[in-house]
């Protein structure tokens, strides 16, 4: 993942600013992109009292409750 930011083992501490620029970017946007997908996920996943009951009510009957 390194090779995309421009870090160069060789130099070690010193990196070029656009490789820090860059590992700074990566660091920061690959998990704002897991953030969004979880609240997309999240948002449309509707959880009502109704539905709510409806899952208990399949999952007491596989499990042999009712």
């Amino acid at each position: 993942i390194l090779q995309f930011t421009g870090f160069d083992a060789k130099l070690e501490t010193l990196q070029t600013p656009h490789a820090i620029f860059m590992m700074r970017i990566l660091l920061s946007t690959i998990p704002v992109i897991g953030l969004v997908l979880a609240l997309v996920s999240l948002l449309r996943f509707e959880l009502t009292e109704k539905r709510m009951g409806e899952i208990r009510q399949k999952l007491e009957a596989t499990r042999g409750i009712v």
